[in-house]
C-alpha cells in the first residue's frame, strides 16, 4: 500500500486544512509514493517506539516529529536523531495533531469527562474549545470540579485556580490551550493542560478559573481512538503504547 492511499483515507477523515496554522499536521516522513508494509499508531515518536517497530513501516502519530524548520541536521539532537533513525529503518510518518483534535479527538476527551453527572450539556464548540453549559442551576465549584477530575481520569494530582465560586460554563481542550481565556467569560472554567503562572493570574483577573489535566492523560486515547476509525476502513493497525515523559512523587 502507498502512503498516498491512506493519505487520503485520513484526509477525508479529518481534513489537514482544518489544523492550525502553526500545526505541521501531515506527512513529515516519506513520500506519497513510498510504499509499507505495516501500519502503526502512536501518540507520538519516542526511541522506545522505533525499537520496536518493523522497517518498512508507516507510523501514525497525533504530536508531529518535525513541529519547525530544521536549520541543522544534527543526528545526536532532537527530533534530527529520530529522524535520523527512521530513515534507516524506512520508516515514514503522518501527522494528525490539531485537525484531528477539532474533529474527533477533543470531543472524545470531553465525553469522558461524563460532566451531564454534573449538571452540565454540551452547548457548542468555538476555536479549540467544547464548551458545556450549565443547564441545572448546579452550584459547582472548581474545587469540586478538580476533585471530580481528579477521580474520574485517575490522576495522581490536579493543579487548579479558583477565580470565582460557581462555574457557568466550562470550556475543554485536549493537550494545551491556556490562552481560551480571552475567549472565555466572568465565571467559566477551563479544563485543558501545560497552564503557566502568568496564563493562569490573567484569567483569575478576569474571573475565569483553570483545571490543569496533564498534556499526556488528556490525549492518550488517540491511539486506540483511531485504530478503530481505520479498522472501519479494513486497516489493521498496531498500537505502540504511549509513553508518559513524566513520574509522580
Amino acid at each position: 500500500m502507498k502512503i498516498l492511499d491512506i493519505y487520503n483515507i485520513l484526509d477525508n477523515l479529518s481534513p489537514f486544512e482544518l489544523q492550525a496554522k502553526w500545526d505541521n499536521s501531515g506527512l513529515n516522513i516519506g513520500s506519497f509514493d513510498s510504499i509499507f508494509e505495516n501500519v502503526y499508531v502512536a501518540l507520538e515518536i519516542d526511541s522506545n517506539i522505533l525499537e520496536s517497530i518493523n522497517p518498512k513501516s508507516l507510523v501514525i502519530v497525533h504530536h508531529p516529529i518535525i513541529f519547525k524548520p530544521l536549520n541543522t541536521f544534527h543526528i545526536n539532537l532532537y527530533p534530527c536523531n529520530l529522524i535520523s533513525t527512521c530513515m534507516k529503518k524506512d520508516i515514514y510518518v503522518i501527522a494528525m495533531h490539531t485537525n484531528f483534535d477539532k474533529t474527533h479527538l477533543n470531543n472524545a476527551f470531553a465525553k469522558s469527562l461524563c460532566l451531564e453527572k454534573l449538571g452540565y450539556e454540551y452547548n457548542r464548540e468555538q476555536d479549540f474549545s467544547i464548551i458545556y453549559t450549565n443547564n441545572s442551576e448546579s452550584n459547582l465549584t472548581p474545587n469540586f470540579l478538580a476533585k471530580y477530575l481528579k477521580d474520574i481520569l485517575d490522576l495522581s494530582i490536579v493543579r487548579y485556580s479558583n477565580a470565582y465560586n460557581i462555574i457557568n460554563e466550562i470550556y475543554i481542550t485536549c493537550g494545551s490551550n491556556a490562552s481560551s481565556y480571552s475567549i472565555a467569560k466572568y465565571g467559566d472554567c477551563i479544563i485543558t493542560g501545560d497552564i503557566k503562572y502568568h496564563d493562569a493570574m490573567i484569567a483569575k483577573s478576569n474571573n475565569i478559573s483553570f483545571v490543569d489535566i496533564p498534556h499526556f492523560e488528556s490525549e492518550c486515547i488517540f491511539a486506540d481512538l483511531i485504530t478503530k476509525i481505520l479498522q472501519k476502513h479494513n486497516i489493521q493497525a498496531i498500537i505502540s503504547n504511549p509513553h508518559n515523559p513524566f513520574h509522580y512523587v
